[in-house]
């Protein structure tokens, strides 16, 4: 079995996603123990603002993208109109975004959900290249964006606005590339009239999954943007809150990995299921264990600031171990294209999360919000281990 799990593929894709989410973790935890709590909240709270607006732009088009399209051309005029939609969907945004004094927020939006990772340009190349060339894609925008990130804020002083910042630079590179790319490809009127035909078809599925998967980032945030809202200190409650959950997402490397390599293998060999489950549950079960001594080192020996949040942790890495073990069974509804009962999932376990983490807060502050997630992400896993079920016996 780990024979299995250490294959080349998992290794080389996952070694960009650990290289990826490890330039990131190193940023956060230089800027935990290089800003006060306060500035380091304010930083969180805008990372997770950009991360949520640009999964409402990017309009559910990456799961589409890695779910629906087989042939190679459809893939290369489904990644011209979806990237020109966002474009669309981006100026539309920018008269919302405009009234309520947040236009500065358009270029993040639109550089997260088209060239960063997890984004539509990501996705392209994964189904279209595999996994090696998506690795190294996602190597160099993480160093560029990274590095970016963290010379903003150690050596020009940037704060709360670091990931704001980065988006400015690194955009018209990308934005001047993809104009290339697309000269290059040819793009023929006729076809892509064609292809557009095809995709307006697809788009309510695409809006269920924009809707589901902004519920999906919600859930992740709510616990956020209830601190903001209802908390005395939210800055510093954020900054604890964040660390301890940035710790704790590390799980999420797993099934992040696994999943995205053996896609097309899910999307051809249903039983496969199985046996790529029983691979995420053994490699989540022994990382759970590193990530606490990982956690404990840290706040122990080098971030000491946080070292009375260990409970909170704790909490929080159960939450964890449950949401990892619920993509592979989440990226399965959508490859069944049961968009309506992947949102009705997300959108009833968000709201049960918001009105949950309300209530506990009140009694329990910031650990009844982790509790609400361990609570909601077991009700989401359970419901969406059901549905598949149900999907399981059409085999």
């Amino acid at each position: 079995m780990l024979r299995n799990v250490f294959s080349r593929d998992y290794l080389f894709y996952g070694s960009s996603i650990v290289i990826g989410r490890g330039l990131e973790y190193v940023v956060l935890f230089f800027a935990a123990n290089y800003l006060s709590k306060t500035n380091y909240g304010d930083l969180e709270f805008y990372k997770k603002v950009i991360e949520v607006g640009s999964s409402v732009l990017a309009f559910g088009f990456p799961a589409l993208l890695l779910s629906y399209t087989r042939s190679e051309e459809s893939k290369d005029y489904f990644y011209f109109l979806m990237m020109m939609m966002v474009m669309g969907i981006g100026i539309t945004a920018s008269i919302f975004l405009g009234f309520f004094n947040f236009l500065f927020l358009l270029i993040p939006f639109l550089f997260y959900a088209c060239f960063f990772t997890g984004g539509i340009t990501q996705t392209y190349i994964l189904v279209t290249k595999g996994s090696s060339a998506a690795s190294k894609y996602k190597i160099i925008i993480s160093v560029l964006f990274y590095g970016i990130v963290f010379l903003s804020i150690y050596y020009f002083n940037v704060t709360s606005y670091a990931y704001v910042y980065v988006n400015y630079i690194l955009f018209p590179f990308f934005g001047i590339y993809s104009i290339f790319f697309f000269y290059r490809k040819k793009i023929q009127l006729s076809k892509l009239k064609k292809y557009w035909r095809l995709l307006k078809k697809l788009l309510y599925g695409s809006l269920t999954l924009v809707i589901s998967n902004f519920a999906n980032l919600m859930f992740l945030y709510t616990d956020i943007f209830i601190i903001k809202l209802f908390s005395s200190q939210s800055s510093i409650d954020i900054a604890n809150y964040s660390f301890a959950l940035n710790v704790g997402g590390l799980l999420l490397l797993i099934p992040m990995t696994l999943v995205q390599v053996d896609i097309e293998k899910l999307k051809n060999n249903y039983d496969y299921v199985g046996i790529l489950n029983k691979r995420i549950l053994l490699l989540i079960a022994t990382s759970a264990i590193a990530v606490v001594i990982l956690f404990y080192v840290l706040t122990e020996f080098v971030i000491t600031s946080y070292k009375d949040i260990f409970i909170l942790f704790l909490i929080i890495l159960l939450a964890k171990v449950i949401q990892a073990m619920s993509p592979l069974y989440g990226t399965m509804l959508i490859v069944f294209k049961k968009y309506n009962v992947n949102l009705a999932i997300n959108i009833s376990t968000l709201l049960l999360n918001i009105l949950l983490s309300y209530i506990l807060f009140k009694f329990m502050n910031i650990y009844g919000i982790a509790l609400s997630s361990v609570i909601c992400l077991l009700i989401r896993y359970l419901w969406l281990l059901v549905e598949f079920k149900k999907q399981e016996k059409t085999f």
